[in-house]
């Protein structure tokens, strides 16, 4: 498989798993939107621009169509983002860069299965779940975009609770389109970390997935994050490809 195949294999993957509420396609470019407290749910997936298409003319509706929904115009990039240059577009015109994240994948079958803490599964957003996965200083808007965006998943999924005595403290996501499998919101709760619970939860997961006929998983990391690339490096995960943002700054626009 080519890298733009792999790309594109991945990201089709990974939209089903991180559905928006709403998607319009502009030239070629996948607009999202759903709200919340996510970029990629709210960003333009732009791997394919068709061929002779003015690129000015398409942001310019790009940028109409997040505003009305109140959102900053956003845009989900790889080396392989069409147009060619459309980086340096997007910078010129005030987008700033943020948020680089490396996408890193592995055999399934070569992550460690094995007993460890307890760890509930569930296909439910419920408030257990919640309490695994969200960050306890979000507002209740964006703890509710988050549960409904979860609610939207048709893919075969799971949440993985990992529970101190009754308190859930850590937990993650795992979607599957056929043979990949994705995880997703892996957290662990401050006080639980340097315990090894992500790692206990994201093997859970890749086991799950591995009864269910899937084959290979990826992982979306930030670059920033050391803790969650340490993690990956652990499960024999190796970078596939990278992507980065591109919003508009409000005091360019």
């Amino acid at each position: 498989m080519s890298e733009i195949e792999l790309i594109r294999r991945v990201e089709a993957a990974a939209l089903w798993a991180w559905p928006p509420k709403e998607t319009a396609h502009d030239d070629g470019w996948l607009l999202r939107a759903a709200g919340g407290h996510t970029r990629r749910a709210n960003s333009v997936q732009a791997l394919v621009f068709a061929s002779g298409a003015d690129v000015e003319r398409a942001i310019g509706r790009v940028e109409a169509w997040y505003t009305k929904r109140g959102l900053a115009p956003c845009f989900q990039l790889t080396d392989r983002a069409a147009p060619a240059g459309i980086d340096q577009v997007l910078e010129r015109r005030g987008y700033a860069r943020l948020t680089p994240v490396s996408v890193l994948v592995c055999d399934l079958s070569g992550i460690e299965r094995g007993t460890g803490p307890r760890i509930e599964l569930d296909t439910r957003p419920t408030p257990q779940v919640m309490n695994a996965v969200c960050d306890p200083r979000w507002e209740a808007a964006a703890r509710r975009a988050r549960a409904e965006l979860f609610a939207r998943i048709r893919r075969p999924h799971v949440f993985a609770v990992l529970l101190e005595g009754i308190q859930p403290v850590a937990g993650g996501l795992c979607v599957l389109d056929r043979e990949l499998a994705g995880v997703f919101t892996l957290r662990t709760a401050v006080p639980a970390r340097g315990k090894g619970y992500g790692r206990a939860v994201v093997r859970r997961l890749a086991t799950w997935a591995l009864g269910m006929g899937a084959r290979q998983l990826y992982l979306q990391v930030e670059d920033d994050n050391v803790p969650a690339r340490a993690l990956a490096a652990t499960l024999g995960a190796q970078a596939a490809y990278g992507y980065w943002y591109r919003e508009l700054d409000a005091q360019a626009a």
